[in-house]
């Protein structure tokens, strides 16, 4: 999950241009900010501490990091484009 939300940081610094919707200028959607996408402090989306999304335990686990991830607050901030883009990125690992 960690590499997902990164991916998902990195691709709004880079792309987006309205500042409430950068990472570094939104403490909502900053992992280093925002305790709810920081992996080592929710342990829901910490994938050494939830089976669900470890890919080690089980089989499903791209399925249930997707489905955790659009619970994220970054899901809403994201363009369709970039969705894709990070779905892409996680099927890809």
């Amino acid at each position: 999950m960690e590499k997902l939300i990164n991916f998902a940081v990195n691709l709004m610094e880079k792309e987006n241009i309205d500042p409430h919707f950068m990472p570094s200028q939104n403490r909502d959607i900053n992992p280093t900010q925002n305790r709810d996408i920081n992996t080592t402090q929710n342990r829901e989306i910490n994938s050494t501490q939830n089976r669900r999304i470890n890919r080690t335990q089980t089989p499903y686990w791209k399925r249930n990091q997707w489905e955790l991830f659009k619970e994220t607050v970054l899901w809403e901030y994201l363009t369709d484009e970039q969705k894709e883009k990070c779905k892409i990125f996680l099927q890809s690992l």
